[in-house]
């Protein structure tokens, strides 16, 4: 055990017993504490700057992207409802970051690319962010960072498995 406790090692006295898998419970807390401080200073630190940080996901894929994205694929990219991704393109197409057009092949597909304005707009949104977690992560070991951040990557594997680049995508 570690020298400091942290918030979540108050939690788990209050969890511990014979049938209670601590390691499990220890994991999912703190990931979701960190996840949400994470997402929480984002945003704080973003808002002034009037940017917001699921921009920077949904800007990114279609950067990546050879071609327009459908609504779908970035939905499933961006793992949010129907509802939240249409209102997010909006946002995007109202800020000229990005364009909707129907699918030549099916009318009833819509297609999404982006526009100077967002790759602009992403290489801000880049930037920004790139501060954030340097703000963020100032005091943390950068040999700490590099095990983290490899740890994390074969839990993912072990969780999601491999990503789109690698082999297929599994889903829950």
């Amino acid at each position: 055990m570690a020298a400091h406790r942290d918030r979540v090692d108050s939690i788990l006295d209050h969890v511990r017993g014979p049938d209670v898998d601590v390691a499990t419970k220890e994991v999912h807390i703190r990931l979701r504490r960190l996840a949400h401080y994470l997402d929480t200073e984002a945003r704080r630190r973003l808002a002034p700057q009037g940017m917001e940080f699921w921009e920077l996901s949904l800007l990114s894929s279609l950067v990546r992207s050879p071609e327009p994205l459908s609504v779908g694929a970035l939905q499933d990219l961006a793992q949010v409802t129907p509802g939240a991704i249409t209102h997010r393109i909006a946002k995007l197409e109202e800020a000229g970051a990005v364009r909707r057009s129907f699918d030549a092949r099916d009318r009833r597909q819509v297609n999404v690319e982006i526009t100077d304005a967002g790759r602009a707009r992403f290489e801000l949104l880049l930037a920004a962010v790139g501060q954030v977690e340097e703000e963020l992560f100032a005091d943390v070991d950068p040999a700490l960072m590099q095990r983290l951040a490899g740890d994390l990557r074969l839990f993912m594997l072990a969780t999601e498995g491999p990503g789109p680049a690698t082999g297929a995508r599994r889903t829950p």
